[in-house]
């Protein structure tokens, strides 16, 4: 075991040590939030209600709604190729 690295740089008056440490441990909290609230499971459920939601309008609301996405993600992709960035293409 080691003990806290930040006492260490502290006590020798390592800023930069310290800073590092500091850094470090801020991703950890950063990791350790995301661990604790998963919202993957969220999302999925959301989706599928507006998907539900979509369909129970009328099939052919459903496919309107998907067609404007697809045009939309289209129009966004060919925008960042004129502006010379590396947009991928969107199999649609």
């Amino acid at each position: 075991m080691v003990g806290d690295l930040r006492v260490r740089a502290s006590e020798a008056g390592d800023t930069e040590a310290l800073l590092a440490e500091e850094r470090k441990r801020t991703g950890w909290q950063w990791e350790n939030a995301l661990r604790r609230h998963n919202f993957v499971g969220f999302v999925g459920e959301l989706l599928r209600g507006v998907v539900k939601a979509k369909i129970a309008e009328g099939e052919g609301e459903y496919e309107r709604w998907v067609g404007e996405a697809k045009e939309r993600t289209r129009r966004r992709a060919e925008e960042r190729r004129k502006k010379g960035g590396a947009a991928e293409e969107m199999d649609a």
